[in-house]
């Protein structure tokens, strides 16, 4: 690409973010006033800025705003904020409310993934006969049930930040469940793939779970212990609370080189972010100083950017007759159900009060960004039709708004303090 071609790319690339950070500010404003999480009104500014809505009305032209050649620069910017995003959620939670409700997050996660993988085995033959019988059976049925059983890790994460919730008992115990539910569903993910390419090999898969055990252990026991030492020294040396540029070279070289080697395991670069940041939680200071310092850049410029980019791919209108918005709703009710129910009966078998179940089973319905992975993965490999493409981003897309109201409605008295109005 030569040096002009490069300058309009760029050029282009630039309108598009002005529009998309200002269109997810209105519609993300106009959504927390309605009581939901910034990320919903962020999707929902991304379907009307898309051809479900502005395509529609500006149908000859739309083009023109966001052609193809610009998407991989747009899903760039948007992963490279959710590298971020995953890096500050890791630091934000405090686990140690987990020693003592451990049994909780193993129920909450082992029943948050079976019991929408029955409701997916449930709904996914009428489905693949009536919406995509021109797809293997068993791939479309793989993909379903994957994208109802999975959570959201880093849209809740966000709505715990925004909620003032992600150092309660409640936040860590959903962020953990759902962190459990995203590793399982990630590599049924794999899985998934590698048998939609007949490369299936499960003696990879398991080395693959070996690998990402190990990698763990060494971030908690030792990059992450001698990174917080040396933080400690710098901010000592320095006589403040600030990122030291010394420290922060170090800890961006150490986050990147987290998501490769994730990503190296078969998962996504994101996870690696995650890990990277749940070795330094225990350090509030540095924890302070990464916020001070990136929180609202990443928010306001860059996160957006990933979930309006996704309401840009979808297509409402592939829904046109009644039976497709009755398999909508269908879908819709198979994730609620499966996924609210099941974690919520989790939670009370291990002995939490309704309403604390209540608000972990709210947490875990949220769907948001990895069933949007998942989909976009089945849509690749030609596994899931348009049509049901956006049933699942509409079911993303709702049961990610429901997490608000629903966690508002359920918190315990001594909590609702600490949510802003």
């Amino acid at each position: 690409m030569n040096p002009e071609a490069i300058e309009g790319h760029f050029k282009l690339v630039l309108i598009q973010w002005m529009v998309i950070i200002a269109a997810a500010w209105a519609f993300g404003r106009l959504g927390k006033r309605l009581g939901q999480p910034l990320a919903v009104g962020e999707i929902a500014a991304g379907i009307i800025l898309g051809p479900s809505v502005l395509g529609l009305v500006w149908p000859s032209d739309w083009p023109v705003l966001f052609p193809a050649e610009t998407q991989q620069s747009l899903q760039l910017l948007g992963k490279l904020g959710l590298v971020f995003l995953l890096f500050q959620v890791g630091m934000e939670f405090d686990y140690g409310h987990l020693r003592t409700r451990s049994r909780t997050v193993l129920a909450v996660s082992v029943l948050g993934m079976i019991a929408p993988l029955l409701c997916g085995l449930a709904i996914g033959p009428w489905l693949h006969d009536r919406f995509a019988p021109e797809t293997p059976r068993f791939g479309f049925q793989f993909f379903l049930c994957i994208a109802l059983s999975i959570s959201a890790l880093p849209v809740m994460g966000r709505i715990l930040l925004e909620l003032k919730l992600e150092r309660t008992a409640i936040g860590a115990m959903g962020i953990s469940s759902a962190a459990i539910d995203d590793v399982i569903g990630w590599i049924l993910l794999g899985l998934a793939t590698a048998l939609a390419t007949t490369n299936f090999n499960l003696g990879h898969l398991l080395l693959q779970l070996a690998g990402i055990l190990a990698f763990f252990l060494l971030l908690q026991n030792i990059i992450g212990p001698a990174l917080r030492r040396l933080w400690r020294k710098s901010v000592a040396d320095a006589s403040g609370n600030q990122l030291p540029l010394s420290f922060l070279a170090l800890m961006l070289i150490t986050l990147f080189a987290s998501g490769l080697v994730t990503n190296q395991l078969g998962v996504f670069v994101i996870f690696g972010a995650f890990l990277f940041g749940v070795s330094l939680h225990q350090e509030a200071g540095l924890v302070k100083a990464w916020r001070d310092r990136f929180s609202d850049v990443v928010f306001v410029a860059f996160v957006p950017i990933f979930f309006t980019n996704t309401g840009l791919n979808t297509r409402i209108g592939s829904l046109s007759t009644p039976e497709a918005w009755l398999a909508c709703g269908l879908v819709l009710l198979a994730a609620i159900a499966g996924k609210l129910g099941g974690c919520y009966l989790g939670a009370r078998a291990t002995g939490q009060a309704p309403r604390e179940a209540g608000c972990i089973a709210a947490l875990m319905n949220t769907r948001g960004l990895m069933a949007l992975i998942a989909i976009n993965v089945g849509l690749e490999l030609k596994l899931l039709t348009p049509a049901v493409f956006t049933m699942l981003v509409i079911m993303a897309l709702l049961t990610t708004a429901m997490c608000g109201p629903l966690l508002r409605r359920c918190l315990p008295k001594e909590l609702r303090e600490l949510v802003p109005d």
